[in-house]
């Protein structure tokens, strides 16, 4: 318990000290930066999500696609944050995501090569990568709470809500796509969401609640609000259901859309909050 609490200390004495010497970091570049971040860790779980996508529908080369364009964003946001120069680029949580991202690639290409090779993947192999995912979202999880607390500049509640939503949409439909096209070793090994889809379901579902009842006065984020409720809908039943007429092209599809949504949702409250000060 000393040991981590003296590393918590560290490192909120690292960042208010970078937040000192670079106060761009503790504003406008704060949001951007965690954005960032949010996008890194739904764009790694998006990646395996088309991975099975891909596995499971015999090396289908329009997730081959989606799986290096995945890759090509997480990078680019990586190389803005390690950049020379970039406050970020010294922080021990950022060098963490890093290792845990080149472990996660090192797998999933190995992966891909097998199954393009041979037709399948090593089941080990497989099960490293689901676990590989966690680690690198909880090391980006790490790097972004990080940053949040130590800023003096908090991001709306409602935009960290719609990131929440983000997560738990791209991890639903990540398992949904592991569950509905992959062999049972494969789905024994799938445990990214906390309480199984059901219970991040129930949270979506409260959060959505949330955002509707928040966005009453602006019409035209509660229309995009009452979409993603439409979408939400129209796959929550499939997702409940996941071993009866699997539908993963379509949970697949509607989550993208369903994490844009909320992209400009959250975008919308952080310029609102922004506007007040």
């Amino acid at each position: 318990m000393i040991k981590i609490s003296l590393k918590r200390a560290l490192g909120a004495m690292a960042l208010s000290w970078l937040f000192a010497i670079h106060p761009s970091l503790a504003t406008a570049d704060t949001g951007e930066t965690l954005e960032s971040i949010y996008k890194m860790r739904t764009t790694a779980f998006g990646i395996l999500g088309d991975y099975y996508m891909f596995s499971g529908l015999e090396g289908d080369s329009r997730y081959n696609r989606e799986i290096e364009s995945g890759i090509a964003q997480f990078e680019a946001q990586l190389a803005n944050l390690t950049k020379e120069g970039t406050p970020t680029a010294k922080l021990q949580t950022m060098a963490n995501a890093l290792t845990h991202w080149q472990e996660y690639k090192k797998l999933l290409e190995t992966n891909r090569s097998d199954f393009l090779a041979q037709g399948y993947a090593n089941a080990r192999l497989v099960d490293e990568l689901g676990k590989s995912v966690i680690s690198l979202n909880d090391s980006l999880k790490a790097l972004y709470d990080g940053i949040q607390q130590d800023t003096q500049y908090p991001i709306s509640e409602l935009t960290q809500a719609t990131r929440d939503m983000g997560l738990m949409i791209s991890t639903i439909t990540a398992e949904y796509a592991a569950r509905s096209t992959s062999s049972l070793g494969q789905v024994m090994v799938i445990n990214i969401n906390e309480g199984g889809m059901d219970g991040q379901g129930k949270k979506f579902g409260e959060l959505l609640n949330t955002l509707k009842a928040q966005s009453k006065s602006e019409q035209r984020i509660f229309k995009i609000v009452d979409q993603i409720g439409v979408k939400w809908d129209f796959i929550a039943k499939s997702i409940a259901n996941y071993n009866e007429n699997a539908v993963p092209f379509i949970v697949n599809t509607y989550g993208d859309r369903i994490t844009q949504n909320l992209e400009t949702v959250g975008n919308h409250f952080t310029q609102s909050m922004q506007a007040k000060k």
